[in-house]
């Protein structure tokens, strides 16, 4: 059997939250809370953080549909740099008007991201494993 090594263990309470460094335009930081979401194939942050990424409007992005958890929706696609447990990511990353939530400002995705770390994940211990080097 193959052992997986990691070197990194993220607990969690209700959701796998994470803090996710937005590169705005101006480069500077803005850390967002973000869902750790193995479901959402691109990242997804809310309309309101188009400035950070040098839009006025979220709808400034290319349009795309999306499927989500309630059905077909449109999404504005751009590219972000996000640092990402440290490693700082160029990636795409879909704008949407999400529902109200103090607890996080989107939804971190599969797309670009996942390729480059190894994740475990046990939800009856709430612990997100994770190693750089996959």
């Amino acid at each position: 059997m193959v052992e997986k090594v990691f070197e990194r263990v993220l607990r969690f309470q209700r959701l796998p939250i994470i803090r996710v460094g937005l590169i705005t335009c101006r480069g500077n930081r803005r850390d967002i809370p973000m869902v750790f979401d193995t479901g959402a194939t691109t990242t997804v942050l809310r309309a309101e953080f188009a400035p950070l990424l040098g839009a006025a409007t979220w709808t400034e992005g290319q349009q795309v549909p999306v499927d989500t958890v309630s059905g077909r929706a449109t999404a504005y696609r751009f590219m972000a740099r996000l640092e990402v447990l440290g490693k700082v990511i160029e990636c795409p990353v879909h704008l949407m008007e999400l529902p109200p939530n103090p607890l996080y400002g989107g939804l971190l995705g599969r797309e670009a991201i996942f390729e480059r770390f190894g994740f475990g994940f046990w939800e009856s211990t709430h612990e997100l494993l994770v190693t750089a080097n996959p």
